[in-house]
This record gives structure tokens, sequence and C-alpha cells, in this order.
């Protein structure tokens, strides 16, 4: 009979939540230094994590209303995040 009571779950993996954490820091961190490209190196390697903070409005390509560029830039919403990251990796270290 098997036991009744809580049933364990899968230990969170603070090594794989650190890494997430980290690749969307360098997105950020880098779209807030220095934009770069949608074509460039960093775009193609961090592709998903582009997507991600740009459905979420942390990253954009629009410079005025309905005017664009071929640069990633962050926005005001993506270093209010970038800041939230800092601290949440720190905790994680």
């Amino acid at each position: 009979m098997e036991q009744l009571g809580a049933t364990p779950t899968d230990d969170c993996d603070l090594e794989n939540d650190l890494e997430q954490l980290m690749a969307f820091w360098i997105v950020l961190d880098k779209a807030s230094r220095e934009p770069f490209t949608v074509k460039s190196n960093i775009a193609r390697k961090a592709a998903w994590h582009i997507a991600v903070c740009a459905s979420r409005g942390l990253i954009t390509t629009e410079v005025d209303y309905e005017m664009f560029s071929n640069q990633w830039m962050i926005t005001e919403e993506g270093l209010d995040f970038k800041d939230g990251l800092d601290e949440r990796i720190e905790q994680l270290m």
C-alpha cells in the first residue's frame, strides 16, 4: 500500500534558474549598453531570449511612433526588469 501524505516534488534547479536569468540579463544589458542589430551574432545565438524580451516589451526596435530601426534597444520596462534581475541573481549567488 502506498504511503499517504505529501507528495515530493522535483527539487528546484537553481543552476538552471540562474542560467536562464543570466541569459535574459545579458540580452537586456547588451541592449541597454550597445544596441545590437536584428541580424547580429547575439541575435542569432539568443533568439529565444530576445523573442521573450520583445514580446514582453522589454526590448524593441521602435525608435518613434511607427518608426523602426534594425537594432534591439532596451525599454523603460526593460530597465526596470533588469534591475529586478540584478536583485534576483544576487540572491541566487
